[in-house]
C-alpha cells in the first residue's frame, strides 16, 4: 500500500517523466507491490494528465 501512495502522490504532483513512472508502475505490478487495479488506476491518472497537456 506504501509503494500505491507514493506513486499516487507523485503522479498527482505532476512531478514526473511519463515514460520512467510507467515503467516503474510496471515494475511495481510484477513484483505485486501493487496490484493490477492500482496499477490501471495509476495508469489511468497519468494518461489523464497527459491529455490534458497537450
Amino acid at each position: 500500500m506504501i509503494t500505491y501512495n507514493n506513486a499516487k502522490l507523485i503522479i498527482s504532483s505532476g512531478n514526473y517523466e511519463y515514460e520512467t513512472m510507467a515503467t516503474m508502475l510496471d515494475m511495481f505490478v510484477m513484483r505485486k507491490r501493487i496490484t493490477a487495479a492500482q496499477y490501471n488506476e495509476l495508469m489511468n491518472m497519468m494518461d489523464t494528465q497527459q491529455e490534458a497537456q497537450a
